[in-house]
């Protein structure tokens, strides 16, 4: 049976027994996005409010539907739909994730807010700001702007207290401040786009 006639064969069967039969022959997964992807993406929409966003979102939840759905179990009052809705909602989430701990990166990098910003919150910086994330980001830079960095956004220092360390002028880590800070926003672009490293 060529793939045209299985699908037509599956077209009016459950989303269980398709997702289920896919795994074998992944050409009927196609009968999922058909039936789901729409509804997902006015979904994701309403929430991220972002055509484009919505739509890798919705490419995400696929994905994730595909190799986590051997996992699922269909129960009493707990449909395919209802846990595929749940993994959408998990990649909505992700993505407000990602973009909150972007925003308050740059935040901490805005020499706008540096003079209203204590220098005394490392502690509230640490819980704000997801290291792993923070040091990724900083691998991608020349090591003595990642450095400045560190000692700005992770330890909570000032201009004064890491020119000290770095043996430079305020005037020099101004400077290099900006030169990184314009590096990462061309790094947070990049990783938007999909780039990888």
């Amino acid at each position: 049976m060529n793939p045209h006639e299985h699908k037509a064969e599956f077209r009016e069967k459950r989303d269980e027994d398709v997702l289920a039969a896919s795994f074998k022959h992944p050409y009927l997964f196609e009968l999922i996005v058909e039936r789901y992807e729409e509804a997902f993406i006015r979904k994701a929409r309403s929430i991220v409010r972002d055509d484009e966003a919505a739509r890798d979102i919705v490419q995400d939840t696929f994905v994730k539907i595909y190799l986590y759905g051997r996992s699922f179990r269909p129960v009493e009052g707990a449909r395919f739909s209802s846990w595929a809705y749940k993994v959408l909602m998990n990649v909505c989430f992700m993505w407000y994730k990602k973009m909150k701990r972007e925003r308050l990166f740059f935040s901490a990098l805005d020499e706008d807010l540096e003079a209203v910003l204590p220098h005394d919150d490392r502690a509230e910086r640490e819980q704000k700001l997801d290291r792993d994330y923070l040091e990724s980001m900083f691998s991608r830079l020349p090591e003595t702007f990642a450095r400045i960095l560190r000692l700005y956004v992770i330890d909570g220092k000032d201009y004064k207290e890491i020119a000290e360390a770095e043996g430079v002028t305020e005037g020099a880590i101004k400077t290099r401040m900006h030169r990184a800070r314009a590096q990462m926003k061309e790094i947070g672009r990049k990783i938007s786009g999909g780039d990888t490293y």
